[in-house]
């Protein structure tokens, strides 16, 4: 069951289960929430030690002693930003980006110390006991963890090492999840690393099922929704590099939490850490954190692995252990395999990207969240790159370009499979057995092929698959779809729809050489084919009309091509493609000339996804394309994937101060887009409080503003001193 969260604010999709544990938990046999007994237990022999897995609220399965307590060692991190995050909501913290210097006021004497903030801390990029600035790199570190602990704990809270539990750790979060096994933040005792949680495997569980409740527990909300969702779905970009720094100066008498090294710098972020989470991201190399598990998975890990608890909202489950054999991201990700496998009643369509059901016009992945495309729209011979081998696979770049494109978060590839007989590329450039489509369609190219669109799909990069190329046909069937050309299609798309992220788009620049009758009939023998239900797109000559295929059924988004020289035109032009779709098909601006590059491209991207379309940038070829451009898209896609997309629609006209374009579902929640710099109003909100997440476009530096009071009417804000003049804040109202 699922339900979408922030009544009065962004609606956020997330897990709901269908019973809480009281004093003790509820169980039930693994039949009985369809889980398959036989790979629990295959489950249990790969992680050995002792853990539970629970799922839709009930205990399914145990093995060793799940109520024993123990050290948690890192894995207690989330723990410390629940409190983190609960103090900004309980307004003891002016906010994440709050210098802790006005706490602890000996790092004001430590030179670049002085601006560690909140968030730095949580994302342990503060760089502490490192010559590198706060926020320029990623150092994992038990000294700063110690600094995080103590400030926050001894100062925000007011506790001691002798009262933490009793002061906080149990009123405020175990003893309203009612425990079982006593949790305690003296592990080893107040006299060596206090700090240190040690909890059972079955009341770790019970913290992961708070989160999947988004911060619910039995209708108390024990941290605010959004900032939920912000801990667990904030993973640091791959434009953060790890620490190499060397050490400088730390407090006088800095403690550590665990590691005796100086510098302590055990691990890079992989593109999945969140807040002292671990999220299942794509690193530098564009590698899935963990493959086997589901997209929307999070965690808490120690040691490496041996003590963790993961979430898994998609599958409504969680399981927990210590004391494993785990050691390894791949042995972590085996496991969610298995916890994967375990679900009998998986949804084998989940994180599949179709039109959404709630608002046509928007994209999401099925059962997971909105999507929106923003990144390359070349290189279209992306599958012909490199030198022909004898079977006609090729050895070309593509495993490079797919690295360089999952780091950046760019999430989108332009690629066309029929080149040839009219199109773009020479005869050699087709899927069949010697390039001679009478003899059908080559198992090793598609193999290869599907090797890539694998590595995209894993990487939640979305494959725009063209069939055919402006200008290429095969078959002169006139309008109809003959068997020959059924077959290939119906293999096809076969072939590659079990993957997520495709879309499907019949042809570039389909004028060429199809007439809208034709272009009709080849979206039914797509949409006929594909079990799956990705969008169907047709791509036309510049223009804006699409009446042709507006009311289509089988045909789901405008591949728009409008060359138009600067952002303001683009905008209006996707204003207007916007008003004549009327919510029916979504919009993809898939070609414009000379997008430029660096604050040029910035501002033509926002300009079009503010309008509510993806973008792909004509020209952006990946291999020369200069790696903040692709980082560009990336920030742009993971700002607005945050909000609630399908509700938000253009609103212009609320654009005020140095507001220049405005996505909004009014009463609840507003993009607003400032290039310039000044403050940035709006106009027309309701009275109430509202939390206002900025984003720097140029940077990428973010700013969290908790609780915002407005009276009602129209409102302006000064940007956070971290956010320069290309800017752009969601607003959201809450309870």
């Amino acid at each position: 069951m699922s339900r979408l969260n922030f009544k009065d604010a962004t609606p956020v999709l997330l897990a709901v289960t269908g019973v809480l544990p009281g004093v003790s938990w509820e169980t039930r046999e693994p039949e009985q929430v369809a889980m398959d007994a036989a790979v629990l237990r295959r489950l249990e022999a790969h992680v050995g030690g002792r853990g539970c897995v629970v799922r839709h609220g009930y205990m399914v399965h145990t093995w060793g002693d799940a109520s024993q307590r123990a050290d948690v060692a890192s894995a207690a991190k989330p723990w410390y930003g629940h409190f983190l995050l609960k103090a900004v909501e309980d307004g003891r913290i002016g906010g994440l980006d709050q210098p802790v210097s006005r706490l602890e006021p000996r790092l004001a004497e430590l030179a670049q110390d002085a601006n560690i903030t909140w968030r730095h801390l949580a994302n342990q990029t503060a760089c502490y006991g490192l010559e590198e600035a706060p926020g320029t790199a990623f150092d994992y570190n038990d000294w700063m963890m110690a600094l995080l602990w103590d400030t926050l704990f001894l100062k925000v809270y007011s506790a001691t090492y002798d009262d933490v539990d009793e002061t906080v750790l149990h009123p405020l979060l175990t003893d309203v999840l009612q425990c079982e096994d006593a949790p305690t933040f003296m592990a080893f005792g107040v006299g060596d690393r206090a700090g240190r949680l040690a909890v059972s495997p079955r009341d770790f569980a019970r913290f992961g099922l708070l989160y999947l409740q988004g911060g619910n527990w039995d209708g108390r909300q024990l941290l605010r929704e959004d900032l939920v969702e912000l801990a667990v779905r904030s993973p640091l970009p791959n434009s953060i590099p790890r620490a190499a720094g060397a050490a400088v100066e730390m407090l006088p008498g800095q403690r550590t939490l665990g590691s005796r090294e100086v510098p302590d710098n055990q691990c890079d972020h992989l593109g999945s850490y969140s807040f002292l989470w671990w999220t299942n991201g794509v690193d530098r190399e564009g590698r899935r954190h963990w493959p086997g598990a589901p997209l929307d998975a999070y965690g808490a890990f120690g040691h490496g692995g041996p003590r963790a608890m993961v979430v898994a909202p998609s599958l409504d489950a969680i399981i927990s252990w210590n004391d494993a054999r785990v050691n390894s991201p791949e042995a972590e990700s085996e496991a969610l395999r298995l916890l994967t496998e375990a679900c009998l009643d998986r949804d084998p369509t989940l994180g599949h990207v179709t039109p959404s059901p709630e608002a046509p016009h928007r994209l999401w992945r099925r059962g997971t969240g909105p999507l929106l495309l923003c990144g390359p729209g070349d290189p279209e011979d992306f599958l012909y790159r490199g030198d022909l081998n004898p079977d006609g696979t090729r050895k070309g770049d593509q495993d490079a370009l797919i690295a360089k494109l999952a780091a950046s978060g760019a999430n989108c590839l332009y690629v066309q499979a029929v080149r040839s007989h009219g199109g773009d590329g020479d005869a050699t450039q087709n899927p069949f057995v010697n390039h001679d489509p009478a003899q059908g369609l080559s198992e090793p190219i598609l193999a290869q092929w599907g090797n890539w669109l694998q590595a995209l799909d894993e990487a939640g990069v979305v494959t725009y698959l063209f069939l055919y190329d402006d200008g290429a046909r095969i078959w002169d069937t006139g309008d109809d779809v003959a068997a020959e050309e059924r077959a290939f299609i119906e293999r096809l798309i076969r072939r590659f729809a079990p993957y997520r992220h495709i879309v499907w788009c019949i042809a570039e620049e389909y004028e060429e050489r199809y007439t809208p009758a034709r272009v009709r009939n080849l979206a039914r023998a797509i949409r006929e084919a594909d079990a799956f239900a990705h969008p169907i797109a047709v791509h036309q000559l510049h223009g804006l009309d699409f009446r042709a295929f507006a009311d289509d059924p089988a045909i789901d988004e405008f591949a728009i091509q409008y060359n138009v020289g600067s952002a303001q035109e683009l905008h209006e032009g996707l204003l207007q493609a916007a008003s004549q779709a009327r919510g029916r098909y979504s919009l993809n601006l898939a070609e414009c000339a000379d997008m430029g590059t660096g604050a040029a491209l910035r501002s033509r991207l926002w300009a079009c996804a503010m309008t509510g379309a993806s973008v792909m940038v004509l020209g952006m070829d990946v291999a020369s394309t200069p790696a903040e451009d692709l980082y560009a898209c990336g920030r742009l896609v993971r700002f607005l994937q945050a909000t609630d997309l399908a509700r938000l629609t253009p609103h212009d006209e609320l654009a005020r101060g140095a507001t220049r374009y405005v996505l909004a579902d009014p009463g609840r929640s507003y993009a607003a887009y400032a290039p310039v710099a000044g403050d940035v109003g709006l106009a027309g909100l309701d009275a109430g409080v509202y939390v206002l997440s900025w984003l720097d476009c140029a940077t990428g530096a973010e700013h969290l503003q908790a609780t915002v009071p407005v009276a009602g009417g129209e409102a302006r804000w000064p940007r956070p001193e971290a956010i320069g003049a290309e800017a752009v804040v969601l607003v959201r109202r809450i309870e």
